[in-house]
């Protein structure tokens, strides 16, 4: 109810500011203009029409007399279009089949007004244009009539496949011939066709052309798919878009509709997992509602950098925290910028690329428009825990502690004991009662009894079944209102998206509730306003335990053997993962994010505007938590007695608030101006930009609750616990980019920034970085029509720049001391407030320096059908903060720190999509699939023992140093007595033979290798197995036997649809990753008591 409350809350006071300005905004349009409906002016065969027709709207006939410039000479008719077209503010529209893109025509004339350029271009070609309200110039073919006698009259209706929107504008051509005619206004068409057995070409700028056979039809409904690979479409880069065609850095796009909106998925970063090669999404639990770790070309990036090589993530401009709290279904675009030329206009908080969301806006004359989605989904667990059998698992653990121990005949583990006869009776119990549903109340004597003061149990547990659901449940509703005038737009998005977890004792659940709306509206015709507002929450339960996020249940319920008590006994529980779930008191971690963005673009002068933006960003975090306590039959303890009693720690029996509040401040004025001198195309761009930042973090504890369940600082009477931090920072940038393109082929962008943060020292806070790229539209050159129609497209890229990175932590060039409490120093019996030594720190530390050098493609072939981009980069991390040099130990303490360092990165990333329709029979299929691997290695670093484990120059990260398996011991590899019994000395270890290497340096005080043992290679040759001097010169027999980083990381989405049916299958995955797996978290059967799996009875 509380969350309702807050939502209601903030939606309508939104609802209270925004509506009244939409609604006078609403008013002012329709009294602007109630007359400018149409949507696009009919076709001409005489100029004179088209005069007439321009005349009569007032929008359409400003931009015809704009005054633009020609080019005397022969040129290509589309590029002579296309600049006309820029110059009067008109976007081209035309059928690529039945209009040459190499047409040449005549220019006599180097100035005129639009209409008459239009018309001297093209009075000597078949072609006419018209111009639709909205601004669209429509280029077809002059319609020739055939004989009357074969005259049949089609007429027919286009829309939009995926909004379902009547279109204008749209080309309808017969099959083979000049045939053709456009839909009006409404979309409406009607042509006059040689037979109803034709085939019609129907096309549209943006759109997938499609063949419609008549079939004898005289009516037809004709929907039309959005091209997502023609190049044309706007991709959104650093403060403003830019078209697919003209990108010269590395920059990827996601497919919103088919990445998120048609899967199950909880939230953005998971939708993205194997969508954009090179970016790396990775889960660091199972534990619903946790974030996932980000990075972007790489691992690391720099050895400091707190979050490795993690993007900068900007919702509409703006950073945010969380991607858990974004709602998918509120997502309008999302672009990946990868190197330094691209996310050098953001500078140093962009030094590992950055990942530009924008929600979504209402269109403009669009009638009010509601949406409702909703899914509901189910997940499964993944893997079992495959404990082995009870009897089985016992036994395996008795050899691995009689190898060690050949004298043991009984072991004990938490107060459970095993035998000979309590392996029997473990098989007795399997034979008696195996296929029989018993009840979880355990009978002594049957399930386990006492001998010799000590617990034996032979009941085997399925703790995962008792534990863990089958199955657990999701669903998702998303409401979005959306529409706008002739000057205004709106769109209000709701969200709900309820997920459960797997725990079948105590559930746990995570839940998002979202809001957002947004607003645009034209103040007048040089100045429009705009606004958003977004509210999020997010809350997650689960059992409380204080073990971990990871709960350490989990552990436990791998840890011990199938035979640990699960049950209970008289009605009370044991000790175990199960009673401490059940027990447990709830923790409520409540997330909630507020943001408000206003801004507005005002157009001072023809291709000139000034964008100024505001945003203020505030992030609650609270976790409430209360222990209690936990109760059961303790039998740890040993003594072979049950006592039912608390065994949770004192400090379990607890209450706790954890609050973090995290504000954002950002102001961005941006100045742009474009404009087109005959062949040279031109942006500039250049602004500032400033962002306050603040953190505050409190903690409060007080132990010992009068009634465990209910959690109260003011219900509890023992010690009690305070902590509490803050911190904040601030940056000024300033910046600027030059696009420059000559005849649509040669294409160059420059990018500065100069950066200020307030984390460096006074005379160190500023940097510049600047950044340069290039584009060859190598596809334009007439030299390679040979290639068409194979090859569509393709443009040669480079790029090379500098970016800056202050995320290094807060202030290192200021000394702290630590403070501590103690008593022993002066014998008190209290303590007494103590400060460390402060360690030296560096006046001069500064930016570090991240440098890119990336060179790639794009292509497009066979008919825009299959479309590649790739990318190989070097991306340089120097000036890396790194430890200082070595100083004597009587300077008293630690060295500063310095800018010394490098880090580089190498990896190459490929895309390719397939894109085909089935003419025929309105079936489509997609396949996308992405292909990415790097390499992070230290090529410069102040480390000259070079000790394994360390940095050093050199180290590749991630590379995992150790010993090479030759095979394993034989008992010929041992000495014997004249019996064939294995000899051991004094203290129980076996005697290798003489020439085989000697293992015992790698023995611990409780293990020593025999046979069946893992055999070393002897790798230097001196006759022992060893870590020698354990440095990079001398690892004795240790070598790089792997690397951790992860390798040809991919993503593969394969979809179809057929009449309005669609389906679609992905997956993502890594090819090859090797890991270290150590200690008896990953190993099962660590130590030998414990618990064993089912695979490894096969030895």
């Amino acid at each position: 109810m509380r969350v309702i409350r807050i939502l209601s809350f903030f939606f309508c006071k939104s609802i209270g500011i925004l509506l009244p300005i939409f609604l006078v905004s609403s008013m002012m349009a329709n009294a602007q203009d109630i007359n400018n409906e149409a949507a696009l002016a009919d076709m001409y065969k005489e100029k004179a029409l088209s005069e007439m027709k321009a005349g009569g709207e007032a929008t359409t006939s400003t931009k015809l007399k704009t005054v633009v410039a020609l080019n005397q000479g022969t040129q290509s008719l589309i590029n002579v279009l296309e600049s006309i077209a820029r110059q009067a503010d008109l976007k081209l529209s035309y059928s690529k089949q039945f209009v040459p893109l190499d047409k040449k025509v005549v220019i006599r004339e180097t100035e005129a007004t639009a209409e008459r350029a239009l018309w001297h271009v093209l009075e000597d070609t078949p072609f006419r244009f018209g111009i639709s309200a909205s601004g669209q110039l429509v280029l077809l073919r002059m319609w020739e009539a055939p004989a009357k006698a074969q005259q049949e009259t089609v007429t027919g209706t286009v829309t939009d496949e995926e909004t379902g929107e009547t279109m204008p504008g749209v080309n309808i051509v017969v099959k083979g011939t000049t045939t053709g005619t456009s839909s009006n206004q409404n979309g409406e068409f009607e042509l006059v066709v040689p037979s109803l057995q034709d085939t019609l070409m129907v096309s549209f700028v943006g759109y997938q052309t499609r063949e419609v056979p008549i079939n004898g039809r005289t009516t037809l409904e004709i929907n039309l798919r959005p091209e997502a690979v023609l190049g044309e479409e706007l991709v959104v880069v650093g403060y403003g878009t830019q078209q697919r065609a003209d990108l010269t850095s590395s920059i990827a796009t996601v497919d919103v509709d088919k990445t998120l909106a048609s899967r199950p998925i909880t939230d953005v970063a998971r939708g993205l997992q194997g969508s954009v090669a090179g970016l790396t999404i990775t889960n660091p639990s199972g534990e619903i509602g946790t974030d996932s770790n980000i990075s972007l070309r790489g691992i690391q990036g720099s050895l400091n950098a707190p979050g490795g090589a993690e993007p900068l993530i900007l919702v509409d401009g703006v950073e945010i925290e969380s991607l858990n709290q974004i709602n998918p279904n509120n997502i309008e675009s999302i672009s990946v910028l990868k190197d330094a030329a691209s996310t050098a206009i953001y500078g140093s908080r962009a030094a590992w690329g950055a990942v530009l969301i924008e929600t979504k806006l209402g269109k403009k004359n669009t009638q009010p428009q509601l949406d409702y989605t909703n899914s509901f989904s189910f997940a499964t667990p993944t893997n079992d825990l495959n404990l082995a059998p009870a009897a089985e698992g016992t036994e395996m653990a008795f050899e691995a502690l009689q190898r060690s121990n050949p004298s043991t005949n009984v072991f004990g583990v938490v107060g459970m004991y095993f035998d000979e006869t309590a392996i029997q009776k473990m098989r007795e119990w399997e034979e008696q009662y195996g296929d029989q549903k018993l009840s979880n109340e355990m009978v002594m004597g049957r399930d386990f009894e006492m001998r010799d003061g000590r617990l034996f149990f032979y009941r085997p547990w399925d703790a995962g079944d008792m534990f863990m659901k089958d199955w657990t449940p999701m669903q998702r509703h998303n409401m979005n209102v959306s529409g706008g005038t002739q000057s205004t737009t709106y769109n209000i998005g709701l969200g709900y998206l309820d997920q459960h977890g797997v725990l079948d004792i105590s559930n746990d659940k995570w839940q998002r509730y979202n809001v957002d709306i947004g607003l645009q509206a034209d103040v007048n015709n040089w100045l429009d306003a705009r606004g958003k507002f977004m509210f999020a929450q997010t809350e997650r339960t689960r059992p409380y335990t204080n073990y971990g996020s990871t709960y350490d249940y989990w552990y436990y319920l791998y840890r011990w053997p199938r035979t640990y008590p699960y049950g209970t006994y008289e009605g009370r529980p044991f000790r175990n993962a199960v009673t401490g779930i059940k027990q447990a008191n709830k923790s409520l971690y409540t997330s909630s994010l507020s943001r408000i963005s206003v801004g507005g673009t005002a157009t001072l002068a023809k291709g000139f505007t000034i964008d100024t933006d505001f945003t203020y960003n505030r992030k609650e975090d609270h976790l409430d938590q209360t222990g209690g306590k936990i109760q059961g039959y303790n039998f740890w303890a040993g003594g072979g007695e049950l006592n039912y009693s608390t065994y949770s720690s004192p400090s379990f029996n607890n209450v706790n608030y954890t609050s973090d509040w995290t504000r954002r401040s950002n102001l961005r004025a941006v100045a742009t101006y474009q404009n087109d001198l005959q062949n040279h195309s031109f942006k500039i761009l250049t602004g500032g930009e400033a962002e306050m930042f603040d953190f505050t973090s409190q903690y409060s504890e007080r132990r010992d609750l009068l009634d465990p369940s209910k959690g109260e600082i003011d219900l509890a009477n023992g010690d009690q616990f305070v902590n509490g931090a803050r911190s904040n920072w601030s940056t000024v940038g300033f910046f600027g980019r030059l696009n420059y393109s000559y005849e649509d082929t040669y294409l160059l962008q420059v990018n500065a920034r100069y950066d200020g943060s307030s984390r460096f020292p006074p005379n160190q806070r500023w940097g510049f970085f600047p950044s340069v790229s290039a584009g060859y539209k190598i596809s334009e050159e007439a030299f390679m029509d040979a290639t068409k129609p194979a090859l569509t497209f393709l443009k040669l890229r480079a790029s090379y720049g500098s970016v800056g990175n202050n995320a290094v932590g807060t202030y290192p060039y200021i000394a702290t001391m630590g403070s501590y409490g103690s008593d022993w120093l002066i014998g008190s019996s209290e303590d007494e407030v103590t400060f460390g030594t402060p360690g030296a720190v560096s006046s001069s530390l500064t930016w570090e320096t991240v440098t890119t050098l990336d060179f790639g493609f794009d292509a497009r072939l066979f008919q825009d059908k299959l479309n590649v981009s790739f990318d190989w980069y070097n991306r340089t991390t120097s000036d890396m903060l790194s430890a200082g040099i070595s100083l004597p130990s009587t300077f008293g303490t630690s060295s500063p720190r310095r800018n010394y360092g490098e880090l580089e990165t190498k990896g190459w990333e490929l895309e390719l999509g397939w894109n085909h329709s089935f003419s025929d029979n309105d079936a489509y299929v997609n396949v996308t699939g992405t292909l990415a691997n790097f390499s992070e290695e230290i090529t410069k670093y102040a480390n000259t023992t070079q000790v394994i484990g360390t940095n050093y120059t050199g180290r590749v990260l991630g590379d995992i140093w150790g010993y090479v398996t030759d095979r394993l011991f034989r008992r010929d590899d041992f000495q014997q007595d004249t019996e064939g019994n294995l000899i051991t000395d004094e203290d129980g270890n076996y005697i290798l033979k003489e020439g085989i290497p000697d293992q015992s340096a790698l023995d611990d005080g409780s293990f020593s290798f025999g046979p069946g043992d893992v055999k070393f290679k002897d790798i230097n040759g001196d006759g022992e197995i060893n870590f020698g001097s354990n440095t990079r010169e001398e690892p004795g027999d240790r070598k790089i036997i792997g690397n951790s980083t992860p390798k040809f990381q991919y993503g593969l989405r394969i979809g179809g649809g057929w009449k309005g049916f669609d389906m679609s299958l992905f997956l993502q995955g890594v090819g090859k990753r090797e890991f270290w797996a150590n200690g008896p978290i990953f190993v099962p059967g660590f130590r030998p008591h414990e618990g064993w799996f089912d695979h490894q009875l096969d030895y």
